[in-house]
């Protein structure tokens, strides 16, 4: 102020006006300081401004005042001017500033810190630029703002990619003086009219690689590392300490790589995985790092390259995790400790072996696993173990019915890494603070639905009884299956005359006792049967009297149960005479043949012995009938690896002096209730030591071999399993004798043949082995010499493989019996104009069993062209491993070609939509595919397009003229609806509804069609064809719109187009579904009720809705892998589920809960099935209700519309809710929902809602636009 108040008494007048404009323009000048600070701190207080502003008029009256008499009018106007202009100026720079309290830039996508697309952080939430007016002078501000030298180009149509969120700026227009983008002109913080393909990008001079000596230098010293809320020092969340504080590593770029440093430099083994999403929970203070890029080949994390010390673009969700090998060797040890031995594992009450309660058996007694903490590493775990397949659901809240006797298990926590269960962590054995009522369950996905084995007698049509949860098949849960679905009898009356009759009708001997209150667990599904009157002479349960088939006042916790005479042990005799003659009995996958997995030959088949209640009494037996001394260890939980085939017996109890296992009792041959995880083993005194102690003390116990990729178990890639991992065989050195010595091993002949060059696919994991010797005469590979357990010099394309004889004689039920690799899915619908599409990991080798599906659709009246450049699949006939290419959607529209080698074709649409689909089988993996897709125009002669509420078609009147008509000559059929004509066109606009549109309806779409009328004139003759212009919109997942030329005298032209209906959702903020919730982000409690309201746009009045499924999952793009069910297939999978009433066809309402998924996941999405259905039409989905999968698919087709909507977050501390209810007949323009009461299936738009459920949702505001958000 001073220097200000002096210049001014020195200087004329001029020169003080431009004096004045500079210091308010100028953030240089030297008498600007106060300006200059202003500038850079985006939230200077409006005083300050204010103040500067009141000064600055103060010094330019009173100078005009003094120079009135000595300068020119002219002067004093010009004067004026400046001022009035340079006071607009500031007043534009202050609102700017205010209007971005909090927000920081990045750059983002880039090589480096210093290019990317321009990205917008703001409350927790992330947003872009708009390109539109983006040039130089922005991007110089940008690189000015971040430190990054000057503006070398500033890209635009989302170069750097599109990003997610809001678009916080558009109309961006920097003079290229400003020091903060925040600084520059825009239209309005949020106010945009632009989309995510034209994201701003920058890139600046600074965007060069950061040597590793300059980002190691920018490290403090005094820095350490450390891993924890892990099981132990070596896994859990990466975090750094330094100077008293303590912060954590964002997880951008994290990989493999960087977690080996850190095991390295922890001296914890080598490492197993990276985890990222805060997966041992969200830490505390500072971000350290970002963006570390470590070689693998460091001593430490500070030695590899990274965005800056405290440099970072991140929250504490995004926290980096390690676990290194050691981790699993010093849990494993310990926690297996505290199991006791003899512990076996099985799934109960579920409708098959691989689905149901999680049950343990120990000493006879049985108990449950609580479900505090249980997720989908647990189950994985479980289905492994059972040799299920993958884990689908973790199912809480005893969803299969409450247990009975012990809890064995609590706070289970496995990575999902472990062979078993009782690998993970837990709180330990019986150690627990639940209740059955917390049982935890688990679905794996080989849990399809079977017909359990039964005795039916006389039975009424579709009906049979069978006894569930017991011991065995003569007691148990009265059980009652009926056309795919099952239900129990409730207890109301329920006595030994009625369990009389059951014991007699499954063949069970005399009845015991009949207990009630779900003695054996709770049931599920329909209670069929009540008040159950027998007189204890019927033959089926049936013939007896009760209140009718389904009619009952009782709840599962009355399910009735029976004992049956029989449920005791079978007598030795009868035991005995059940195995078949000609069996024989061997041990398999061991050193020698007096250890290993007991294997019984008979008939050509192979099978195994479950391990329940397997001891060294029955391992005495085995050694006796084998001539292999006595039995020195009984082995369970396949040490000697999984087998495959039958498991013949079950329950074994020999007394140990049997001179055969056949003669001991067991439970039936062929009846279990296991898995080949649970294959019995032995080991006799007559296993001598093996030659090469040395090398076999080198392979870790525990480890077994397997073939796998091939076409049966004994040809294959060879593959090692060492304490849950895999791991392979390098070829170096690979030849015959190793292959017979792992043909020998595994019980599968002589071997054929040695592949080498991954010719069986490339493996994963570790390379555990590598020059290997065998002479051929070893019984084990890892008798064979090698150059040590896990060192090697070779990469996964150098995998060993082995092809054996007994790989060609196998039967097809042996092959059958192999497990495929789990199924891979990928693809969704793509909405770009241009862009690539390509096999997964291409160019890697890709997965088996995958199944893609891509739905390409550009903008109406384009065409999609498909060019190939790349494709390396299994050839041949393309029977197995191929590319299809169709014209529309996959199920109704023409296939143009299939390919998986040879050259490189282009296809092109003949609409706006094209489906791709790749496909692959269980055996080989190549290159797989990479093509490029782009729109084109198509003629633009007609077009038509299916909105919302009419069909709004267009005639070229060029067109028209060139053909020799006139616009005049243009009708609809029902003549009373006029066309619009203008200069160039003759446009209709036809309501669904009217003007003579026709509804109809196939299986998978509803069609509203018309015809337009093109008649050529004359009285007596004519010499013009009429045109009759048929147009059709079917509506499905994209609508359908057909134009096409009929008749005898008209020219046949064929146009196809695809549309969506308008689906919407929105948050209420109660059931009166009156006050729609505005709030970005919605701040909601835990258990919050919250309520939904979906709304389909049509004119058509006979449509309503149809809540089919909401499942949810923490991540948007996957609903398989780790997902929970709130409604399934119309059936009501979550208690807090609850649908209201609609007073339209076109809305549906419901609410559920919020809840905290599991406390490693900090985002949960809702992905909702929605069907839209015509009104009446009863044979149609929506009235249908709860419907099993099998049933489904044999209704109509669904079609899926993905949206966003949100965000919900979590009140912490004092956070008030800023809910302001405004009233809203109907919601916004693009939400979605579903109505479970309304019925019926035709066209279905299945709408994929993801809604961010809880703690800490950093979610971004998606209610004012969510379809921009989310189609998929």
């Amino acid at each position: 102020m001073t220097s200000i108040e002096e210049t001014t008494t020195t200087t004329p007048m001029t020169s003080l006006a431009e004096m004045t404009t500079i210091a308010l323009t100028n953030p240089t000048a030297e008498t600007t300081t106060l300006v200059d600070t202003t500038s850079t701190v985006p939230t200077t207080p409006v005083e300050e401004t204010t103040s500067l502003l009141e000064m600055t008029t103060k010094v330019l009256m009173t100078s005009v005042a003094e120079t009135t008499t000595t300068v020119p009018t002219t002067t004093i106007a010009e004067t004026t001017i400046l001022s009035s202009e340079t006071t607009t100026t500031a007043t534009m720079t202050t609102a700017a500033e205010e209007s971005t309290p909090g927000a920081s830039l990045s750059l983002v996508n880039g090589r480096n810190r210093c290019e990317g697309r321009v990205e917008i952080y703001q409350y927790g939430g992330r947003g872009t630029v708009c390109d539109d007016g983006w040039d130089l002078n922005d991007a110089q501000v940008v690189c000015r703002q971040l430190g990054c030298g000057f503006a070398v180009s500033a890209p635009s149509n989302a170069y750097f990619g599109q990003g997610t969120g809001n678009i916080y700026l558009d109309d961006v227009r920097c003079t290229g003086n400003e020091s903060s983008l925040f600084q520059c002109s825009h239209s309005g913080w949020g106010m945009h009219n632009c989309g995510h393909h034209e994201d701003a990008g920058v890139v600046c001079s600074g965007a060069t690689a950061t040597t590793e000596a300059s980002v190691t230098a920018s490290v403090p010293p005094g820095a350490s590392l450390s891993l924890v809320n892990g099981r132990n020092r070596c896994e859990g969340r990466v975090e750094i300490y330094q100077y008293g504080g303590r912060g954590t590593v964002c997880d951008d770029g994290w990989d493999l790589n960087d977690a080996q440093v850190v095991c390295r430099q922890l001296g914890c083994g080598f490492a197993v995985s990276a985890p990222s999403n805060a997966y041992f929970g969200q830490g505390t203070g500072n971000i350290y790092l970002d963006d570390v890029r470590c070689t693998g080949n460091e001593s430490s994390l500070f030695q590899c390259g990274h965005s800056g010390w405290g440099v970072h673009n991140c929250g504490h969700h995004e926290d980096a995790g390690v676990v290194c090998s050691d981790a699993t060797a010093t849990t494993e040890a310990s926690v297996t400790a505290s199991v006791p031995p003899g512990a076996s594992l099985s799934l109960v009450n579920g409708r098959n072996r691989c689905e149901g309660r999680v049950e343990i058996y120990q000493y006879g007694g049985r108990g449950t696993v609580c479900d505090d903490g249980w997720d989908l590493n647990d189950a994985q775990v479980v289905c492994r173990q059972l040799g299920c397949g993958f884990a689908v659901s973790a199912p809480s809240n005893a969803y299969f019915g409450q247990g009975t006797g012990n809890i064995y298990l609590d706070d289970v926590r496995c990575t999902g890494n472990e062979s078993s269960l009782f690998q993970c962590s837990h709180s330990g054995w019986g150690m627990h603070n639940c209740g059955h009522h917390e049982d935890a369950g688990v679905v794996c996905s080989d849990a399809t639905a079977t017909t359990e084995a039964s005795v039916t007698a006389s039975v009424p049509p579709g009906a049979s009884l069978s006894l569930v949860n017991g011991r065995n098949r003569c007691e148990g849960r009265v059980e009652i299956y009926q056309y795919g679905g099952r239900g129990t009898v409730c207890d109301d009356g329920w006595d030994l005359n009625d369990a009389q009759v059951v014991c007699r009708q499954l063949g069970c001997g005399f009845a015991v006792s009949a207990p009630s209150n779900a003695y054996f667990g709770q049931g599920t599904g329909n209670i069929y049967l009540d008040d159950v009157r027998c007189t204890g002479n019927e033959s089926s349960l049936f013939q007896c009297s009760h209140s009718g088939w389904g009619m009952h006042n009782c709840g599962h916790h009355e399910d009735a149960g029976v004992v049956c005479s029989d449920a005791t042990a079978t007598t030795e005799a009868s035991v005995t005479a059940s195995v078949p003659p000609g069996a024989s009995l061997s041990l398999v996958n061991g050193r020698n043949r007096c250890e290993g997995r007991v294997e019984i030959y008979q008939y050509g088949g192979r099978g195994t012995v479950c391990d329940d209640g397997w001891d060294l009494n029955d391992a005495q037996v085995v050694c006796r009938q084998l001539g292999c001394g006595f039995a020195v260890s009984a082995p369970s939980n396949a040490y000697f690896g999984q087998g495959t085939g039958n498991i013949y017996l079950d329950d074994v109890r020999c007394t140990g002096n049997e001179s055969s296992l056949f003669q001991c009792s067991h439970s039936g041959w062929g009846m279990h209730n296991c898995g080949h995880h649970e294959d019995a083993g032995v080991v006799c005194s007559g296993a001598t030591a093996t030659t090469e102690a040395s090398v076999t003390a080198s392979v870790p116990p525990g480890a077994s071999l397997s073939l796998v990729n091939g076409r049966n178990r004994c040809e294959g890639r060879v593959e090692i399993y060492q304490y849950g991992g895999r791991g392979t065989v390098c070829d170096d050195g690979w030849d015959l004798n190793d292959a017979q010595v792992v043909c020998r091993q595994l019980g599968c002949g002589f071997a054929v043949s040695a592949p080498s060059n991954a010719y069986f696919g490339q493996g994963t994991g570790n390379i555990y082995l590598d020059d290997v010797r065998c002479t051929g005469n070893e019984s084990s590979l890892f008798q064979c010499g090698h150059s040590g357990w896990g060192m090697h010099n070779c990469g996964h394309h150098e995998d060993a493989g082995v092809v054996c004889s007994d790989a060609t004689a196998t039967t097809e039920a042996s092959v059958t019996a192999s497990v495929p690799p789990a199924p891979y899915f990928c693809g969704g619908s793509i909405s770009n104009s241009s862009g690539m599409l390509q096999s997964p990991f291409y160019p890697g080798s890709y997965p088996n069993n995958a199944d893609c599906v891509w739905e390409i659709q550009v903008e109406n009246n384009f065409r999609v062209m498909l060019t190939f450049r790349d494709i390396a699949m299994q050839s041949g006939r393309c029977q197995y491993d191929y590319v299809e290419v169709y014209d529309g959607p996959p199920h109704s529209s023409p296939l143009l070609g299939r390919l998986c080698s040879g050259s490189f074709p282009t296809y092109i649409s003949s609409s706006n939509m094209m489906t791709v689909r790749f496909h692959s089988d269980s055996r080989y993996t190549f290159r797989g595919f990479q093509a490029h897709y782009s729109s084109v125009p198509a003629d633009h002669n007609t077009t038509l397009l299916c909105l919302p509420d009419y069909m709004h078609a267009v005639v070229s009147r060029d067109y028209l003229q060139s053909q020799g008509y006139t616009a005049q000559m243009v009708t609809l059929n029902d003549s009373r609806c006029k066309p619009t004509i203008t200069s160039h066109e003759v446009i209709f606009n036809i309501p669904y509804n009217g003007c003579g549109t026709i509804r109809e309806e196939n299986n998978d779409t509803i069609n509203y069609s018309n015809m337009i009328k093109v008649t050529s004139s004359g009285y007596i003759i004519k010499r013009k064809k009429n045109i009759h212009l048929h147009i059709s919109c079917k509506m499905l997942q994209n609508t359908w719109m057909q134009i096409m030329y009929v008749a005898e005298d008209t020219v046949d032209v064929n146009e196809n187009q695809f549309g969506r209906y308008d689906m919407n959702i929105t948050f209420y903020d109660s059931s009166s579904f009156l006050w729609q919730v505005h709030d970005s982000p919605y701040y909601i409690d835990l258990n919050q009720n919250l309520y939904l309201q979906a709304y389909l746009h049509s004119s058509d009045p006979n449509l309503i809705v149809f809540v089919d499924t909401c499942v949810a999952s923490p991540d948007p793009h996957d609903f398989n892998t780790l997902a929970y069910d709130i409604i399934r297939n119309g059936c009501v999978k979550d208690s807090s589920y609850v649908t209201y009433y609609s007073p339209y066809n076109h809305l549906a309402r419901f609410k559920f809960n919020a809840f905290e998924f599991i406390s490693r996941h900090t985002l949960v999405y809702l992905q909702c099935e929605l069907v839209v259905c015509r009104l009446g039409d009863y044979s149609s989905r929506c009235y249908q209700g709860c419907i099993n999968r099998s049933k489904r698919e044999t209704s109509s087709a669904n079609e899926n519309v993905n949206v966003v909507v949100g965000p919900l977050q979590l009140r912490e501390g004092g956070a008030q809710s800023r809910n302001t209810g405004l009233d809203s007949s109907a919601p916004p323009p693009h939400a979605v929902a579903a109505n479970p009461l309304a019925p019926v299936v035709v066209a279905v738009a299945i709408l994929t809602v993801v809604v961010f459920v809880l703690a800490g949702f950093l979610v971004r505001p998606a209610l004012k636009k969510p379809l921009s958000h989310g189609i998929m």
